[in-house]
């Protein structure tokens, strides 16, 4: 059940936390994540040993297979096995969310405390140990993979 209200809120939860503090409006429809960071990534051509253009990657792509890899690790027991790998595009466009905020001057404590007062509805709802432990791993896990320049701002 906990599972479920994640999954079906996660979303929602975000988009608040992105439009409550970043002041920004947004969309609360679950979509997939932003290709950009990927898609924009600048890349310089080369002439390799056979003769043929080369083209090398300049700046940081995060490796998403990796994130919900360490989610589904973490979770093994709990109300969200197998959570992640049904729905990767949830917990990939979170852990965006997540690194933007922090990039616009969230704290790490600020932000799990904002994510899991709106997952609880500002107290309506009972946030259980899973749904804590879940926003942690998920918070964890983007910074150290999703944005590990946000690693050396958090405390």
């Amino acid at each position: 059940m906990a599972r479920a209200r994640f999954v079906m809120t996660v979303v929602a939860v975000a988009s608040m936390l992105l439009a409550g503090c970043a002041g920004h409006e947004v969309e609360t429809e679950a979509t997939v994540a932003d290709p950009t960071r990927a898609s924009q990534v600048p890349t310089t051509s080369a002439i390799g040993r056979s003769g043929e253009s080369t083209t090398t990657t300049s700046s940081f792509v995060p490796d998403y297979a990796a994130l919900i890899a360490v989610i589904e690790a973490e979770m093994v027991g709990t109300t969200y096995e197998g959570a992640a790998l049904e729905d990767p595009e949830v917990f990939i466009a979170t852990a965006e969310l997540f690194c933007d905020l922090l990039d616009e001057g969230l704290t790490t404590d600020d932000l799990l405390s904002e994510y899991l007062d709106r997952l609880s509805d500002g107290g309506a709802a009972e946030v259980d140990e899973d749904d804590g432990l879940m926003a942690g791993v998920l918070l964890g896990a983007s910074i150290e993979i999703v944005c590990p320049e946000a690693s050396a701002e958090t405390p």
